[in-house]
């Protein structure tokens, strides 16, 4: 249990430093060219490569995962062998054809996507997206790759390929961005998946997996079972994308720059997301499908509350810090260089206002999600998904006008908490009351607390205005200890609970440091 948990540790560790990689990503993107039609053309182009990479894998360890754990043993080392290169070589294929027809129709996917770009930016996007293309082919392959080894429980070296591709990105910028501008940083992109996939095959190797051609899949039942799941996995995954291209369809009309301040924006409101909800409540979702499986539903409740609470009093704070703070936290950011100018500052913060609103909306449509997926129950989440999109597009078409890209990111939020309320509402009816009494007294204590930080915040703002690139730190400091501080006098038993597991922990490391 002790190296399960260590195990556990490091995977967190290595997948927040992925996050934090990608964040730094536009950060030194936006720092060497600011915001207009280069960042806004990659970033478009980047939206197909980047959705793949959040839907394909998932899907292909939905349906690969269950069927190699069926084959663990020494005995069955062949046969598994065999099914994997079954399937690479399929996945190949498949992703070949996807990669030679973005190539070939990089303009037309251009043109739909981003309708309202001006004719120059069109071919400039077009140019990027053919560059990163190729880049789907080896999503395919890491996608395999990663699936197998996370059968073997072995999720260190996926974790690690995220976080090597995005440094090759990182490296593009200062070795072919110089000469090239931004299309260097497309080839970095598609150089960084590329060896990802390579990085893989050494694991893979080690497992006894090896790469060969083998597409005799007629009479296999293995194959058969995965293609008759895959395919309805993908649609709720690719549902879930939607958002993505829906949001690159509606800001390409909003002018420049509008596209490039919403995906910064974006970057950072979910860094404290991936973040700390991985951090807090990682652990507790195992302990969700095994109640469900032992029929004990209060125990599963029990942690569905724990889950919720703990996120909520790290992530209201962090809600009232980015609304109140966004000017002076998207400075502290990106604005670097002169090439990331006050207008870029004002655009950026404006929707990082709008994105951090929704971030309670965020942790709770995920936390019901995963609890109907721990009653294997995947249906409800997929339609409630679908009937959200259709609310965001509504809601984007009203506030677009007052707003500009700011209606766009309220939309969202708004359509995340209506998919809380919505899911909250099903799931209320599948299995009865879902928090107690002191789940809401709970709440209401984080917002009387979040009220006394929003006024300590508003009270010091303009104070430590001068303190240049410490205000944010500072207040930020300040923020949390008058937050924590107000849950300890109010006896919150959910803070009690987290700083006992830090003591806990410091406790332990300090015990095997005096038994060295």
């Amino acid at each position: 249990m002790a190296s399960f948990f260590k195990a556990t540790l490091v995977l967190l560790a290595v997948t927040i430093l992925g996050r934090l990689i990608g964040f730094l990503r536009n950060v030194f993107i936006t720092n060497e060219f600011g915001l207009g039609m280069e960042t806004d053309a990659y970033f478009m182009a980047f939206t197909i490569p980047l959705t793949m990479f959040l839907v394909i894998p998932g899907a292909i360890n939905a349906v690969l995962i269950p069927i190699f754990k069926g084959m663990m043993g020494e005995e069955n080392q062949a046969r598994r062998n065999e099914l994997f290169q079954k399937v690479t070589s399929t996945i190949f294929l498949l992703f070949l054809f996807l990669t030679a027809a973005g190539m070939l129709w990089a303009e037309g996917m251009v043109s739909l996507l981003a309708r309202d770009f001006d004719p120059e930016k069109q071919l400039y996007t077009a140019e990027l997206l053919r560059i990163m293309m190729p880049s789907l082919l080896f999503i395919g392959l890491v996608s395999v790759f990663s699936s197998v080894l996370n059968a073997h429980h072995e999720f260190f070296s996926p974790a690690m390929g995220t976080v090597i591709s995005g440094v090759f990105v990182i490296l593009s910028l200062y070795t072919l961005a110089p000469f090239i501008g931004m299309t260097g940083v497309a080839w970095g992109t598609t150089i960084g998946f590329i060896v990802f996939a390579f990085y893989l095959v050494i694991p893979l190797k080690k497992r006894g997996y090896h790469l060969s051609w083998n597409l005799q899949l007629l009479k296999d039942e293995h194959m058969r079972i995965m293609g008759d799941r895959f395919l309805p996995i993908l649609a709720g995954m690719v549902i879930s994308q939607l958002y993505v291209f829906i949001e690159r369809f509606l800001v390409s009309g909003l002018g420049d720059k509008k596209l490039s301040s919403l995906v910064l924006a974006n970057s950072i409101v979910q860094l404290p997301i991936a973040i700390f909800s991985g951090a807090l409540v990682v652990p507790l979702f195992p302990l969700l499908a095994e109640y469900v499986k032992k029929n004990q539903l209060d125990q599963m409740k029990s942690i569905m509350e724990k889950g919720f609470l703990y996120q909520y009093h790290v992530l209201l704070p962090t809600t009232i810090g980015l609304v109140l703070l966004s000017e002076e936290i998207v400075r502290f950011f990106y604005a670097h260089k002169a090439t990331f100018t006050q207008q870029d500052v004002e655009l950026t913060a404006w929707a990082t206002i709008f994105y951090g609103i929704g971030i309670l909306g965020w942790m709770g449509r995920d936390l019901f999600t995963r609890v109907f997926y721990a009653l294997e129950n995947t249906k409800i989440p997929v339609v409630v998904a679908g009937i959200s999109i259709v609310f965001y597009i509504g809601m984007s078409w009203l506030l677009i006008p007052p707003l500009n890209h700011g209606g766009i990111a309220l939309a969202f939020s708004l359509a995340s908490f209506f998919n809380l309320l919505l899911q909250g509402w099903l799931l209320r009816r599948k299995i009865g009351k879902l928090f107690p009494s002191s789940f809401f007294l709970s709440i209401g204590k984080g917002m009387a607390s979040g009220g006394l930080m929003l006024l300590g915040i508003w009270a010091l703002r303009s104070p430590t205005a001068g303190l240049g690139i410490l205000q944010v730190p500072i207040l930020i400091l300040v923020a949390a200890v008058v937050y924590f501080g107000m849950l300890v006098v109010l006896k919150e038993e959910t803070v009690k609970e987290l700083f006992e597991k830090f003591k806990s922990r410091l406790n332990i490391r300090s015990t095997r440091s005096s038994d060295k």
